[in-house]
């Protein structure tokens, strides 16, 4: 594979795809993300990133290790799989996230892990968080936030479920109560405990103030539209 280096990150790609043509943008767009990721966390890594940009799921999957196509994945300490054609483009906040946070801390949680990564992200499949939270509250569909914090039901749901709760939570929680706070619990193993500890509220409370503050929003028709297109075609 060739490669390109900038200030904070290592990029192997393919000759003659699109990553090679497009890489010093990528690198200027993986830089920012870099950049406003450290802001928020208080904290740099001594590592520099390495991204392999990959030609399709399947690829990724395989060096997953489960041939599950998958369109990115983080491999701690420093390395990053992502696919990178002229259909998919899976850069950007979300696998750096996951690296930059754990220098803090890996909590046993994804719930934690994915709403932080997500937190960054700010959409899923284009939408705003917030907005698939509205709808699976409108439609029957949302699950409550302390239930996900259980590791093995967590990954029973479907991501498209998960994610967007997770990340639209984190926000909240970080607006209303502060990244510090957000931080002290980061640093934590156990969760439902570090939340009461940090925020002298069980899971439970969180999740009700939480699902108070969404129902105030109302999602566009146009967006809840997109929304059930999108997760019927899952």
């Amino acid at each position: 594979m060739n490669q390109f280096e900038s200030r904070h990150y290592i990029f192997h790609f393919g000759e003659a795809t699109k990553a090679e043509r497009d890489i010093e943008s990528i690198a200027a767009y993986q830089e920012s993300c870099f950049q406003h990721i450290c802001a928020v966390l208080g904290v740099t890594p001594e590592f520099k990133i390495e991204y392999y940009l990959c030609d399709s799921p399947e690829e990724v999957g395989q060096i997953y290790g489960d041939n599950d196509p998958c369109n990115g994945f983080a491999s701690p300490p420093n390395k990053v799989y992502a696919v990178y054609n002229e259909h998919i483009q899976c850069i950007g906040f979300h696998e750096d996230a996951h690296l930059i946070s754990y220098v803090i801390n890996r909590p046993d949680c994804p719930a934690i892990r994915e709403g932080l990564a997500m937190y960054f992200d700010r959409k899923w499949w284009g939408i705003q968080n917030m907005d698939w939270v509205g709808f699976y509250l409108k439609t029957g569909r949302y699950i409550p936030v302390n239930q996900l914090l259980d590791k093995e039901y967590f990954f029973s749901r479907e991501c498209s479920i998960t994610y967007p709760i997770m990340g639209s939570f984190t926000d909240w929680l970080i607006s209303v109560y502060g990244i510090n706070q957000f931080l002290e619990m980061y640093r934590e193993q156990d969760m439902e405990t570090a939340m009461e500890r940090v925020y002298n509220n069980s899971p439970e409370e969180l999740n009700r103030e939480f699902m108070s503050f969404i129902s105030l929003f109302i999602t566009d028709e146009a967006i809840e539209k997109r929304i059930e297109t999108k997760f019927l075609e899952q």
